[in-house]
């Protein structure tokens, strides 16, 4: 089948960082400058491009040295990522807190990541609501809360439309509250199509898209059907209990295989960018050994007809498509 040569691969800072929990806030491996995680990046030969994220990374203060640092080492900026999350205000929600003065410094927290993406010369925004949503029954009011994330996304999309920022919605059903409202990818299909605005799209995380239990290729499938809707996305594994953030591919390769095989099918024509924590390994060899996997897993299905997958899917014969995999992907089977 066709394979998208230009695909591109990029990768979070946080991979790069000491990996913190809350067992050992300080994290599993020593704290190293930004531009020290920079230069780690820069050895793995196929990451083109970084995610930044608002104050963690870039903030309007450093927003011009970060991208010194970027043209220095030959990355771009893929996407800046809204800090709603990470901030005291934001404990009770951001866009949707029950505080005016926390949702009025959440709005500004989104503009300024557009506003950032548009000097560092990025073309996604991410926005990903952690903070709101409820732990509790009758502790927010759904609709209201619903009104104000579908008003901040219509705002945000029209204040980065005319600098040809797109907005793309992150989702994943809990942490750090125990229910986030946009926890699906077709709850933010629902919030795109409510804005009204042409550049809101999706961010397809793999491994929020397991714990939310969604099938990650039906999810591809269906930003495809809603007007080609899928952003960006970001590749890790777990378990389908908690947001590991594991290696790509290592806990269930074939769900990755048939997500890149969708991503491919759909037209997908951004990068792949590794959204992992690496505890205890080395980050060089985590993102090393994660985009290899991809590559090869992209370079076999490179070699199959795609007529022979379409008739798998018509005829729906299971053990059919397992004797097709362990075949194709499996060494010497």
């Amino acid at each position: 089948m066709k394979i998208n040569q230009n695909t591109q691969y990029g990768t979070t800072i946080a991979l790069w960082g000491p990996c913190p929990d809350r067992f050992l806030s300080q994290g599993y491996k020593k704290t190293i400058t930004f531009e020290e995680q920079i230069e780690k990046i820069s050895k793995v030969e196929d990451i083109k491009g970084v995610d930044l994220y608002g104050d963690w990374d870039v903030s309007p203060k450093n927003v011009e040295e970060v991208k010194r640092i970027l043209d220095a080492y030959s990355l771009k900026t893929f996407v800046v990522t809204a800090d709603v999350n990470s901030l005291p205000e934001f404990g009770r929600g951001s866009v949707a807190s029950p505080n005016p003065s926390s949702r009025q410094l959440a709005i500004q927290k989104v503009t300024q990541a557009i506003d950032m993406a548009h000097i560092l010369g990025s073309e996604i925004v991410d926005l990903w609501f952690g903070q709101d949503g409820y732990d509790y029954s009758f502790q927010s009011d759904y609709i209201w809360g619903w009104e104000r994330i579908i008003d901040t996304v219509a705002q945000a999309a029209a204040y980065a439309a005319p600098k040809g920022i797109k907005i793309a919605l992150e989702y994943k059903p809990r942490e750090p509250r125990t229910h986030i409202f946009t926890a699906t990818a077709a709850k933010m299909l629902f919030v795109a199509q409510k804005s009204g605005m042409d550049n809101v799209g999706i961010l397809i995380d793999t491994g929020h898209g397991y714990i939310a239990g969604e099938n990650i290729s039906e999810s591809a499938a269906l930003c495809k059907l809603a007007g080609d809707k899928l952003f960006y996305v970001h590749l890790n594994d777990n378990y389908k209990l908690w947001d590991d953030d594991m290696m790509a591919g290592s806990i269930h390769p074939f769900e990755m295989v048939e997500f890149l095989y969708w991503l491919e099918r759909t037209g997908y024509k951004g990068p792949l960018v590794l959204d992992m924590f690496p505890y205890r390994e080395d980050p060089l060899a985590a993102a090393t050994e994660s985009i290899e996997f991809i590559k090869q897993v992209r370079a076999l299905l490179a070699e199959i007809d795609a007529g022979e997958i379409e008739e798998l899917l018509k005829n729906q014969d299971a053990a059919a498509s397992m004797r097709f995999l362990r075949k194709k992907f499996i060494k010497g089977v």
